[in-house]
């Protein structure tokens, strides 16, 4: 049987990214690598066409304003008219009023296949009491816990990032332990694995945790490579290889090196 790797770059599926602007470059130039076919496309004008032919669309929230929000509204919409898979990636929603308000409409009118974020992001969508700096992930949050919850409430795949990776789809719960810390010095490697996860889901509405978990280990293992690739050289040449890496990676790769636990 075909891996979802596989299938992914044999289709190249059109992923359409409503993504934050630090990223844009960045995303569009990972999806290409591993082998699917991005457009950075804001404009609810042309959701429709989209939606129609695209594997899946990425909402992310990174530079989220009034009118911005809207038009991410209206081309989710559109997106779940057509039966096109949603990654939500809620960027720094712990960071003000504005972004908890606003996820929290968002969820309340789209149902996304997948939401994916920290730790501290997943749990300010539960409690709107949570506070964050930014995009960072409080180390001594319980990340299984989180995601169970989060499955629960909202009814759909939770992805949470952090030293060790968790996915919950379909009542079953698996934590990922590949990855670089290199990783967190590259501004937008979370917000890249959003879009990856979006490649791997080429209209699938339902995915089985199995595909989560081969798209989380394909980014995580590029990057472990990446890593050993750099010789101590630092962020910048990191992410160099890792763009490089996400071309190359794998299923012989993910077969040997891929580090999954189920947990109950």
């Amino acid at each position: 049987m075909m891996s979802k790797l596989d299938q992914l770059r044999e289709n190249n599926p059109l992923t359409v990214c409503y993504t934050n602007d630090v990223v844009k470059n960045f995303t569009a130039n990972g999806l290409l690598s591993i082998g699917a076919s991005p457009a950075v496309s804001e404009a609810p004008e042309e959701s429709d066409a989209f939606a129609q032919v695209a594997g899946a669309l990425l909402i992310n929230i990174g530079t989220v304003t009034q009118a911005r929000g809207e038009d991410m509204l209206a081309i989710a919409h559109t997106a779940q008219s057509k039966d096109c898979p949603i990654v939500f990636d809620p960027v720094a929603v712990g960071a003000s009023k504005f972004r908890k308000s606003y996820c929290s409409k968002f969820l309340k009118v789209v149902r996304p296949t997948v939401i994916k974020g920290n730790a501290s992001e997943i749990l300010t969508l539960l409690d709107s009491e949570t506070t964050m700096k930014g995009t960072d992930s409080a180390d001594d949050l319980d990340a299984v816990d989180i995601a169970k919850k989060a499955y629960d409430k909202f009814h759909t795949a939770i992805v949470i990032t952090g030293e060790k990776d968790v996915v919950v789809q379909e009542g079953r719960c698996f934590e990922l332990a590949n990855g670089s810390p290199l990783l967190a010095k590259v501004t937008g490697a979370g917000c890249l694995l959003g879009a990856v996860i979006a490649s791997f889901l080429q209209r699938d509405r339902h995915p089985d945790a199995e595909c989560l978990v081969e798209a989380v280990s394909a980014f995580n293992i590029a990057a472990k490579q990446a890593e050993a690739l750099t010789n101590g050289a630092g962020p910048g040449t990191f992410k160099m290889h890792f763009i490089d890496r996400l071309s190359h990676v794998s299923n012989k790769d993910i077969e040997q090196c891929q580090q999954v636990t189920e947990v109950s």
